[in-house]
This record gives structure tokens, sequence and C-alpha cells, in this order.
């Protein structure tokens, strides 16, 4: 009796484990997709599938995948923008996603290979270079395998609106102070974000910065400064340093931020503490400034 219920147990174990094994490898091939951080999503292509399941045989083989490729519609990205990989199930199997697949990404162009590196959420950031890349993807498990393509062009951003003009401030996202300390991810940092001009730049000369409120920090923290989600990306970033003993508080030091970067990290030292600072960021039309806005803080 005491074996005949282990036998059973045993069955009655096993049958769940079964079925989640079916439907692991029970599923088509699934849908791949770049994702601009939240702001749009882009359906890949598919190019060479080799994907067996009981929702199907799927087989497709392209000879070039850098012609191929370079064929599909065109997607604009910023130099080392922050982008992302997603994936959705094949709706019409009805089956689990998949267990632990292995996902690559690379860029070609002209032959040449490029090897992006994906963090554990299938983050990334294209090269500084400029240039048409072809992107692809691999998704593979145990069984099968599928690749898709993406076009790719990156390059520095620029206004595109026919009137020259930028969208409305009120509409646009603003850039993201942190303080990130050993083990944490980051936390608001106390600041001032504000218009000096937008769209109506001719008559602005000069900016006295207001004193603010300081942020507290300690030697050893870190500021982040994220502007990735900013729409169109400024074309010109600069860090200054406040004079904040003045009464007018002039900026007395100004250092040129590569506008390929989407973020700024600045490390707190003794030097730091007690000085306040701003981030400048200028949206131009060739010489002309379209818009100039600030990003106030003190550190304390």
């Amino acid at each position: 009796m005491k074996h005949l219920l282990k036998l059973f147990t045993g069955i009655f174990l096993l049958l769940p484990l079964t079925a989640c094994i079916g439907e692991d490898y029970d599923v088509g091939v699934p849908t791949a997709y770049l994702q601009e951080v939240g702001i749009i999503e882009i359906q890949l292509t598919k190019a060479n599938i080799s994907w067996n399941s009981s929702s199907g045989d799927e087989q497709q083989s392209i000879d070039n995948i850098q012609e191929f490729g370079l064929s599909q519609n065109r997607t604009f990205v910023a130099p080392n923008q922050k982008a992302a990989l997603g994936f959705k199930e094949n709706e019409e199997n009805g089956g689990d996603i998949w267990t632990d697949p292995k996902i690559t990404a690379s860029l070609w162009k002209d032959g040449e290979k490029t090897t992006l590196q994906l963090n554990d959420q299938l983050e990334f950031h294209f090269p500084t270079n400029e240039g048409n890349y072809v992107l692809e993807v691999k998704f593979m498990n145990s069984h099968n395998n599928a690749q898709y393509i993406g076009n790719i062009v990156i390059q520095k951003p620029v206004i595109t609106q026919s009137d020259r003009k930028l969208p409305a401030y009120a509409s646009m996202e603003m850039p993201i102070i942190k303080k990130v300390t050993p083990g944490s991810d980051g936390i608001a940092f106390d600041s001032s974000y504000e218009e000096i001009c937008w769209n109506n730049c001719e008559e602005i000369i000069s900016h006295n910065y207001s004193e603010i409120h300081s942020g507290n920090v300690e030697i050893g923290d870190q500021l982040l400064i994220d502007w990735s989600t900013v729409k169109p990306q400024p074309t010109e970033i600069n860090l200054i340093e406040i004079d904040s003993e003045n009464s007018k508080n002039k900026g007395i030091k100004k250092e040129s931020i590569e506008v390929t970067d989407t973020n700024l990290v600045i490390p707190v030292d003794e030097e730091k503490v007690g000085s306040q600072y701003a981030v400048e960021f200028l949206w131009k039309d060739g010489d002309e400034i379209k818009g100039r806005t600030m990003l106030n803080f003190r550190l304390e």
C-alpha cells in the first residue's frame, strides 16, 4: 500500500512538471521589438528562422542580412542613446513564454560586426559613431532559434519642425537628477529646472543664477543627471559652476559636456561640498539658439 501511494504521489508530481515543459516548447516564434526607453516601440523584422512547435513549423532563410536589413524602414536614434529589446509571445498558440532563452544583439556596418552589451533587462546603448547600421537580434533556446533585423540610423539630434520651432515647453520632459549612494539606485535630489528662453531667444544675453535650496550629500556620493527622455535632445550642454558668494550669482566656470552622452555623473568630493552648479541645455538651429534651460542644484 505504501509503495502504491508513493507511485501515485510521483505521478501527480510529474504531471504538472510535464505540462510546464510541454507548454514551454509548444510556442511559436516570438515577436521582437526595439524599445526606446518607453517612448516608442518598433517591431523588428524576422530574418533567418528555424522554429518547430505544435503551433507550426516556421523556416526562413535570408542570404544577405545586411542587404535585407538596409531595405527595411529606417529608425533614427541619437549617438549613445539608451534602448531596450522586448519580446512578445505569439498570441495564436496560447503557450507560455520561453524559459531562459539566449539573446544577443549586434550592429553591422560595411561587413564589420559590433556586439552590443545587454544587461539583465535587455537594455543597452547605441554606439557614438554616426552612420547607417543593421541591427541583428538573435533569440535562441535549446530547440529553436530566430533572428530579427532592424535598419538603424545613428545621427545627432536636429530640429526637424517645418516652422523651425521647438515643441511647446510644457510638453517637454524634464531632466532627472538623483543622488546615488553606495549600494543604492539613487533618490531624487533637490534642484530647480527653469526655462530661460524658448523659441524666442534673440534678446537673452546673460542670466543671473538665484540662490536655491541645498541638497544634502556626503563625500563619496555621486550625482546622476539624466536627460535621455528629453525629446528632441539638446544640441549643446554645459556644466556651469556658480559663484554663490557673489550677490549676482554669476557663473565662474563652464565645462562643455559631450552631446553624444545622455547622462552626467558628478562624484562628490570635499571640493564640491558647498558649491552651486547649473547644467545648461541649449537647442540650436545652426548658430541660432532656439531654446535654453537651466537645471540648478547646490551641494551641502
